[in-house]
């Protein structure tokens, strides 16, 4: 195929009331394919809209009408200590929603899934129990295969990681890294792999990646996907977004753009295949 496809992944933030800036970014900038993660769907109507990205997001990016939603889990409220930067975060929903992942294009989906790499759908309320490292709330991977034309398939893959607060990784990051890489390799056709991993370029979890397919925050020098306001942005190199791709895919640019529409930095990918 002789276009160039425009691809972005971006974790919209769960905690911030920041839709204005995040349709802004959008309105201002054009794609092809979307990846998002932490986005935010109303489960019941006492939920403030101001915390909810869906809506938000398909208000402003109508002419993908291909898309395939799925929520790791269910919440009204989010706690946690010494976290983002705060003694005592707290954000109070005022009722249920949904968050997970999020994909959208312009081209036809043949077959979407969600594969659960920790635990299943919850409704969580124990945030002490995340506190304990490593936490156990749930998180998926979207496996998306999309029809690019009447003879080209392409499979992207949507991941929002295991958390962690050092972003060193686990046995079971390593885990589900192998699971990705299996579930990206099984397509005769090109694959992509993105998303926030909650991962640092240098560990071991990432390595399994990086032994199968292009890194491009690695390939570009990416040094941060995070702005100066997160607590981790002293890191040498605060990096916790990727994309991956697969060998046969001709990457036309690629970067990470410091916007503030979120508090992850959109990746923004052109390519053909």
């Amino acid at each position: 195929m002789n276009t160039t496809i425009k691809l972005l992944s971006l974790n919209v933030s769960l905690f911030d009331q920041n839709n204005d800036k995040l349709t802004e970014f959008l309105k201002n900038n054009s794609f092809d394919i979307v990846c998002f993660q932490e986005v935010t769907r109303k489960v019941d109507n006492f939920a403030l809209d101001s915390f909810i990205t869906k809506d938000a997001i398909d208000k402003v990016v109508q002419q993908l009408n291909n898309s395939f939603y799925v929520p790791n889990m269910a919440l009204k409220d989010f706690k946690q200590n010494n976290f983002h930067g705060e003694n005592v975060f707290k954000r109070d929903f005022k009722g249920v929603i949904e968050y997970g992942n999020y994909f959208k294009s312009r081209f036809e989906i043949i077959e979407g899934k969600s594969i659960f790499l920790q635990e299943n759908f919850t409704y969580f309320t124990d945030w002490v129990q995340m506190e304990t490292h490593p936490g156990e709330e749930p998180r998926t991977v979207q496996v998306i295969d999309i029809k690019i034309n009447n003879l080209q398939k392409l499979r992207i893959l949507n991941y929002h990681g295991i958390w962690s607060k050092n972003k060193q990784g686990t046995s079971r990051t390593k885990v589900a890294c192998q699971k990705i890489v299996q579930l990206a390799s099984e397509a005769s056709y090109p694959s992509i792999i993105c998303g926030d991993f909650n991962l640092f370029p240098d560990t071991q979890s990432m390595q399994i990646l990086k032994n199968s397919f292009r890194s491009l925050v690695d390939e570009f020098g990416i040094m941060s996907t995070r702005p100066k306001s997160n607590e981790l942005s002293k890191t040498k190199r605060n990096v916790v977004d990727y994309v991956f791709i697969s060998k046969d895919i001709q990457v036309k640019a690629f970067k990470a753009i410091d916007s503030d529409a979120s508090d992850h930095f959109p990746l923004v990918l052109e390519f053909k295949i």
